[in-house]
C-alpha cells in the first residue's frame, strides 16, 4: 500500500547530489561567512533566555535564518525540521553537516498537499520536545508568499506545552531574492551578522490558535525588520 505522505519522487541520485551539495559546499560555505563577520545579537542575552525555558520551539521566516546553522550553540541538542521536498535535501545536508539532527515534513498548504510528511513530522517534533531536545523549524508554509504563521507550529507549541522563540538573522552585506516566493536571503562574508529574537511566548488553551499565530507573525516580522536594521546601520559606522 502506497504511503500517502510519502515525498515526492526524484530520483536517488537527484536527492543524493542535493544532500551533498547542501554538506560540502553550502555548509562550509555558511562557516565562511561566520568565521569572517561579527555576530550582534539583540537581545544579547538570547541563548540565557533559551536555556532557561528549555527545551524551546524556536522559529523564523522561511529563507531568513540560513545563517543560524554556525551560529546555535550545541547543535546536537537542536532538532530541525527540513521539507521532504528535494530541495529540501539541502537543508538536511546543511544541518547534518553542523551536527543537528532532522525531521523530515512540512505542513500542507492549498498549492502543496500531498508528500509532506506533516503528520508524521508534527508526532516527531512532540517527541523530541519530550525527549528534551529543543525543535527548529520555519514559521510559515511553503511555497505560499505572504508570510502567515503555519497552523501546525501553533497547535505543536500548544500540544507540547513549550515556549516559542521568534528570530530573525540579516547580514549587512546580502542579496535578497525578490522573485523566490520566500525572498531568501543570500548573505556574504566580512559581513555584521544581526540575529534579533523575542519570546519566549506560551500559547495556552486560553487564547484561539488564530489569536497565537498573529501574535507570533508580529514578533516574527518586528525581529526580522530589526535584524535588517541592525545589519544596515553597522555597515554605515
Amino acid at each position: 500500500m502506497s504511503d500517502p505522505e510519502a515525498p515526492a519522487e526524484a530520483g536517488a541520485f537527484g536527492l543524493a547530489l542535493r544532500t551533498g551539495a547542501g554538506r560540502f559546499l553550502l555548509a562550509p560555505y555558511l562557516r565562511l561567512v561566520r568565521a569572517t563577520s561579527r555576530v550582534v545579537y539583540d537581545p544579547p542575552d538570547f541563548w540565557d533566555r533559551v536555556n532557561a525555558n528549555w527545551p524551546a520551539l524556536i522559529t523564523s521566516w522561511h529563507g531568513q535564518s540560513n545563517l543560524g546553522y554556525p551560529l546555535f550553540p550545541g547543535p546536537e541538542r537542536f532538532a530541525i525540521m527540513v521539507s521532504t521536498h528535494p530541495d529540501g535535501r539541502l537543508a538536511a545536508g546543511i544541518a547534518k553537516s553542523f551536527g543537528f539532527s532532522i525531521v523530515e515534513g512540512s505542513g500542507a498548504s492549498e498549492r502543496q498537499r500531498r508528500g509532506t510528511g506533516g503528520v508524521r513530522a508534527f508526532r516527531q517534533m512532540l517527541r523530541v520536545l519530550q525527549s528534551g531536545k529543543s525543535t527548529i523549524a520555519t514559521g510559515d508554509v511553503p511555497p505560499i508568499a505572504g508570510r502567515q504563521v503555519s497552523p501546525g507550529l501553533i497547535a505543536m507549541a500548544r500540544h507540547a506545552g513549550r515556549p516559542v522563540f521568534a528570530i530573525g538573522i540579516a547580514s549587512s552585506r546580502r542579496r535578497i531574492l525578490e522573485r523566490i516566493w520566500d525572498r531568501m536571503q543570500f548573505n556574504f562574508p566580512f559581513s555584521t551578522i544581526a540575529f534579533a529574537a523575542e519570546g519566549p511566548f506560551f500559547f495556552t488553551d486560553g487564547t484561539t490558535d488564530e489569536e497565537n499565530a498573529e501574535v507570533l507573525k508580529a514578533s516574527l516580522d518586528r525581529v526580522l525588520e530589526k535584524a535588517f536594521s541592525i545589519a544596515d546601520n553597522s555597515s554605515r559606522r
